[in-house]
């Protein structure tokens, strides 16, 4: 009765830093970036209620980007509190070994990390499309578009002159291959998708037989690709930063597909697969920085300490996981070595604390 008692209370306790930090720092972020947009793009058809929503519905997305080491000073805190108050040695006493204490104090952390992950991968982009689109609704801009795009879709060799917002393709050409051998060309004034195929509307067809080029004109025509489909397209045509993990994971499947083996691209989806590695990092960290006597030093300079320590891990990380794919790994493994090393670094340093 006694650890559920305690449990609860070191939950509770230490969720509760985590949401004051993430909510003190996004409201910081919201404020400064509400001024900038109001600053910058204010007018008569863009009011700073519009800025605030379009910065609101953006923030979830910016808190993702640091919500590491936010979790890790929240966490620092109120372990390094129950420390300060002696709180520590009751926990202590009740884990019975040092890997008890380890995990009851990252516990509140761990239960997070599914939700921090839900969102920061799944609603957060799609909240910061929303905000994109809201933006341009309301200054009156032109949503994203592509033009002059080459793709490859199995037997198919696509290209497209312009694709609109709602993914209506202006001039299409296709190019159909048996056997790496040109055996038709189409092109079409307009297509649209209908159910997974395209509706093309103005069609000139050319098929090139093995003794003779004919050619004809058809007002309408479907076409069913492989997985060319709109949704896909309307992925190809999004940010890779404001793409769900699994909208990035179609959108590297497609480029695999046609041949083009975008390092960068897979790089970044193995990067962001690879974060509960960094999050558990994280949560060592401030075991490591918070397990300790804080007779000769303050909670707000060792909170200060290890903030710095974490947002340069981050930066470190990053930077480690490009400069592996430079050297030829593949890139999940230039993303997980980083993200495994600092897991163990951090782990090593708990260790010597307790």
């Amino acid at each position: 009765m006694t650890r559920h008692i305690l449990s609860r209370y070191i939950i509770s306790r230490t969720a509760l830093f985590i949401a004051i930090v993430i909510l003190a720092i996004g409201g910081l972020l919201l404020v400064m970036g509400f001024a900038d947009e109001v600053s910058r793009r204010a007018s008569d058809r863009y009011s700073p209620w519009n800025a605030f929503v379009y910065k609101a519905l953006g923030m979830p997305a910016e808190i993702y980007m640091f919500v590491g080491p936010m979790v890790m000073l929240g966490t620092l805190i109120a372990v390094g509190g129950m420390g300060k108050n002696n709180e520590l040695v009751i926990i202590q006493l009740v884990s019975r070994s040092a890997k008890g204490l380890v995990f009851r104090l990252i516990l509140p952390g761990l239960l997070l990390l599914p939700v921090v992950f839900a969102i920061g991968e799944w609603l957060a982009p799609q909240l910061a499309v929303d905000a994109d689109v809201y933006r341009a609704e309301k200054r009156r801009w032109g949503l994203p578009t592509l033009e002059g795009e080459w793709y490859r879709d199995g037997h198919w060799v696509i290209n497209t002159e312009f694709v609109g917002p709602d993914q209506t393709i202006k001039g299409l050409t296709l190019f159909e291959l048996d056997n790496n051998e040109l055996a038709r060309a189409i092109y079409a004034q307009s297509a649209t998708p209908n159910n997974g195929d395209w509706q093309l509307k103005d069609v000139r067809v050319t098929e090139f037989l093995s003794d003779q080029v004919s050619y004809r004109q058809s007002p309408d025509m479907t076409w069913t690709p492989d997985n060319f489909d709109a949704d896909l397209l309307k992925i190809l045509a999004l940010d890779t930063n404001k793409l769900t993990l699994g909208q990035l994971f179609t959108q590297v499947n497609f480029s695999y597909q046609q041949d083009l083996q975008q390092g960068d691209l897979s790089l970044q989806f193995w990067s962001r697969f690879w974060f509960p590695l960094e999050y558990i990092g994280m949560l060592f960290l401030a075991l490591a920085f918070s397990l300790g006597s804080f007779r000769q030093r303050t909670l707000g300079d060792t909170a200060f300490r290890a903030t710095a320590l974490a947002i340069a891990a981050q930066l470190l990380i990053d930077t480690a996981g490009s400069l592996a794919l430079v050297i030829g790994l593949m890139p999940w493994l230039a993303t997980f070595l980083p993200h495994g090393i600092f897991v163990g670094l951090t782990a090593w340093q708990l260790k010597t604390r307790l």
